[in-house]
């Protein structure tokens, strides 16, 4: 038995719909369903080929789609690996005495689990820890527009509403096609290892974008145990019928031997119905197992490695009907004790490369990032060092006028007109030249060795790719510079030169500009 995983990623809110929606609110499941899976490869595969509504004639489609092979639901990944149903056996510490809160139990361990609680929801076992896993979802509110004319308007008169709740994007689920190697092959052909699909409701408006992508086809993995017990927790829901869990599995086992009996059960039901959206018509609602029950298997004569082979293949071929659509998948499970930790969050990929439109978009948004770090210095150093001065010395706020003038509208030499006048007003020892002096300012964006400077040397000696390698650098200290990422700024390409001469203008007319509003 060989088996393909499908990778699907989330790139739009996407709503998968639950067989409990009523009223208002539509609730979405916690996974992708074999059906959902087959429905993405069917209708690939009918567009691809242009079969319409006729593709059940179409040989290849029915021999892809109704044969050998099982389409698996797909669960969310982790760093841990996919997480699966938790199995309904496995239990929790609630209040239990001579137990910790993280401790997990299995019931098949024959313990005594007063005090102990069931785990819900979806898990990923990594040896002797699990994790819960949680599907993060988010509701959204709509408005319900029945008629052209109230959606043309955008209200409606009867203002009934609508609640959808939805996969959140950039979530990543993981399922599976399992099946005899050669079936598994040709279908693998046909397909592209990556393509765009549309799921679940509203997958025409704003909902259901994904990112499917296959992989190689590889073995299951080789089934252990010991002893005269095996222990199987459903991996997806098993329908029943009319019948029990109990008969429909001992059915299933009989091809193994006859001596094989079954253990204690844990289970709980459900009712599973679907749609099929090319041919338009719906299924009759069934019961189901749901995923997560578990069964316990008891070989009088023991269990061999021949026998568990074959359970394994009985288990990825799965139980009960409607088999290709992932329907009675088992595994096998090994009951014992665990810890519950928390689940590790993912490391982001580190980007080393934009794409040309992303470094367009990026540099035009940096620059204005560094032009507004510039704007804010030049705010803190008005604050600091001209403001006081000019209300103890009473300082006219008329220079800032005249400076502001000769900096001029050019903003790639502005900032040279201002310091080729300035120079010359210290030559010329004009009254000008005395309000400069009065106020003395000490950073770091001058070329001069004492960094505690007047005003006019201040303006001379400038330098203004000192202050573009300030905005650039990491300056969160005082928590209202903006804050830009060295990798982001080499992956840009920004040219420092060009937008020095820029940042320096731009900084000198923020600084005049708040000396003049001192009161």
């Amino acid at each position: 038995m060989e088996q393909v995983k499908v990778t699907i990623t989330v790139k739009s809110p996407t709503l998968i719909a639950s067989s409990s929606t009523a009223g208002v609110l539509t609730a979405t499941r916690g996974s992708m369903d074999g059906r959902i899976l087959r429905g993405i490869f069917a209708s690939q595969f009918i567009n691809s080929h242009n079969l319409g509504k006729e593709a059940h004639k179409n040989q290849e489609f029915m021999d892809l789609f109704y044969g050998d092979l099982r389409f698996v639901s797909a669960y969310k990944d982790t760093v841990k690996g996919t997480s699966f149903p938790a199995p309904l056996s496995l239990q929790k510490c609630k209040n239990a005495e001579g137990y910790k809160s993280d401790d997990v139990v299995d019931f098949y361990t024959g313990k005594d689990l007063l005090g102990f609680k069931g785990i819900k929801g979806f898990i990923v076992q990594d040896g002797k820890e699990c994790s819960q896993v949680q599907i993060e979802t988010a509701i959204k509110l709509h408005m319900s527009r029945s008629l052209e004319q109230e959606r043309v308007q955008g209200r409606s008169k009867e203002g009934n509403i609508f609640n959808y709740e939805y996969l959140e994007p950039n979530q990543v689920f993981v399922g599976a096609i399992i099946g005899p190697k050669e079936s598994l092959e040709t279908f693998v052909r046909q397909f592209p290892k990556a393509l765009d699909c549309y799921i679940g409701r509203s997958r025409r408006t704003e909902y259901g974008h994904c990112v499917v992508e296959i992989g190689d086809v590889e073995t299951v993995p080789s089934p252990v145990c010991n002893g005269n017990s095996v222990y199987v927790r459903l991996h997806t829901p098993l329908l029943l019928g009319n019948e029990s869990i109990a008969t429909v599995v001992k059915r299933s086992v009989k091809t193994i031997g006859t001596d094989i009996s079954l253990g204690a059960i844990f289970a709980s039901y459900q009712e599973e119905q679907s749609f099929n959206s090319i041919w338009g018509v719906r299924s009759t609602s069934e019961s189901a197992a749901s995923a997560g029950s578990t069964i316990e298997l008891v070989k009088a004569s023991g269990w061999t490695q021949d026998d568990l082979a074959k359970l394994q293949d009985l288990l990825y071929n799965g139980m009960g009907t409607r088999l290709q659509e992932g329907y009675g998948q088992g595994r096998l499970w090994v009951p014992g004790e665990f810890k519950m930790v928390k689940l590790g969050k993912t490391n982001p990929t580190k980007i080393t490369s934009l794409h040309t439109s992303t470094q367009s978009i990026a540099k035009k948004v940096l620059e204005k990032q560094v032009i507004l770090n510039a704007r804010l210095r030049a705010a803190h150093d008005v604050n600091t060092y001209i403001k006081r001065t000019m209300q103890t010395k009473s300082v006219s706020r008329h220079f800032a006028s005249v400076l502001l003038a000769k900096l001029g509208t050019k903003h790639d030499c502005g900032h040279k007109q201002l310091q080729a006048f300035v120079a010359q007003t210290k030559e010329d020892k004009k009254v000008l030249e005395k309000n400069l002096r009065e106020f003395h300012l000490d950073h770091a964006y001058t070329t001069s060795e004492t960094k505690r400077v007047n005003l006019m040397d201040y303006i001379i000696d400038f330098d203004p790719n000192a202050l573009v390698a300030a905005c650039l650098a990491k300056s969160g200290e005082s928590g209202t510079y903006y804050e830009i990422p060295a990798e982001l700024v080499d992956m840009v390409g920004i040219n420092k030169q060009k937008l020095s001469n820029i940042v320096a203008y731009e900084y000198w007319t923020y600084f005049f500009r708040h000396i003049r509003k001192i009161k």
